[in-house]
């Protein structure tokens, strides 16, 4: 047998499998052959403790960030205590009413009489539309960021 056959044969084995017996005869007779296996082996190895000594930082790290979170929770109120204390709704209903003002007056204004000039009866479907759509998506927003007050508001007590 000759060493690029070896080499191919060797090569196509799975990890841990027993050589047949021409490749250990072959393997005893070469030593260029020898070599490059140890080789093989020992670069093998070398990788192998680099995986492993990885898994080790990770875990460290892993160990390290999770202190870090736990320390910071520690450390920081609940969200809803939060939430109640500094709780203000002055700019919310302040934006909701210049809102509805805004669509209450524009028909009235300039450009209100030029879109109803221009349009006709078939301004007012359209902008009743706007409306109802704007002030339904202002009260669903003020509702998805206010839910943590309103819940424990309205929530019966036992």
């Amino acid at each position: 047998m000759n060493c690029n056959i070896f080499q191919d044969q060797y090569l196509l084995l799975d990890k841990h499998e027993p050589l047949s017996a021409g490749l250990k005869l072959h393997l005893l007779c070469c030593t260029s052959c020898r070599q490059a296996v140890n080789r093989m082996a020992a670069a093998e190895n070398v990788q192998r403790q680099i995986v492993h000594t990885s898994t080790a930082v990770d875990e460290r790290m892993l160990n390290a960030t999770m202190n870090a979170i736990h320390l910071l929770n520690k450390q920081s109120t609940p969200v809803a205590a939060r939430q109640g204390k500094d709780k203000t709704f002055l700019p919310w209903l302040a934006v909701g009413t210049f809102l509805i003002l805004g669509f209450i007056l524009l028909p009235f204004s300039d450009m209100g009489k030029i879109d109803l000039s221009q349009f006709g009866d078939s301004f007012w479907i359209p902008f009743a539309l706007l409306c109802a759509g704007s002030i339904v998506t202002y009260s669903a927003v003020f509702l998805a960021k206010n839910l943590v007050f309103f819940t424990e508001k309205f929530t019966p007590q036992m």
